[in-house]
């Protein structure tokens, strides 16, 4: 299937954008009625463009930001993300194969967690709402809503109250966050 992409790329591309406009409208049409051919070119476009692996069956509510586009990014089959979740480049978001092992399965984040370069969420743990995940860090744990894994060892950090981690950045001199798959201008900068 997948030489149907590089064969007709032109064509897959087109009727990628034509039909379903992003590739993430083509991840949740896979996720309600599985399509071969939709299937193989989700996978090479994830593949082949970004060198990423985003399984078509993980749970994704509303669209991630990636503010270094999915490079590298690997989240895997029944892992669930919530929603306005800010994923840099080379996470890993990985289930725990090892049968009969206490955190077997797949990660649930939460809503508006911030998941930093380079970390690795591993196995049936539970990321809470409103959480950050440092650079590099390792979580095998669950996080309570509204704290911070950093270093290794993973230390979890529990905040009284909740962390706004909204990505912003500035265009034309004015401040903008990204929230449910918009940029919003702040008024407040």
């Amino acid at each position: 299937m997948k030489t149907i992409f590089i064969f007709f790329k032109p064509f897959t591309i087109l009727y990628v954008w034509l039909f379903y406009k992003n590739i993430w409208k083509v991840k949740a049409k896979l996720n309600q009625q599985f399509s071969p051919f939709l299937l193989s070119i989700y996978e090479e476009y994830m593949d082949r463009k970004f060198n990423s692996w985003i399984a078509y069956n993980s749970i994704v509510k509303g669209q991630p930001f990636f503010p270094h586009g999915p490079r590298g990014v690997f989240i895997s089959g029944g892992a669930s993300i919530g929603k306005n979740s800010i994923i840099y480049q080379q996470v890993t978001i990985g289930s725990n194969t090892l049968y009969k092992h206490r955190n077997f399965g797949s990660p649930t984040i939460g809503d508006n967690v911030y998941i930093g370069s380079g970390a690795k969420i591993i196995g049936k743990i539970t990321i809470g709402d409103n959480c950050r995940v440092g650079a590099n860090a390792v979580v095998y744990e669950d996080m309570p809503c509204n704290s911070i894994a950093v270093s290794a060892p993973t230390r979890i950090i529990k905040k009284k109250i909740p962390m706004d981690n909204r990505f912003f950045s500035e265009r034309g001199g004015k401040w903008y966050y990204y929230e449910n798959g918009h940029w919003i201008e702040d008024i407040k900068y």
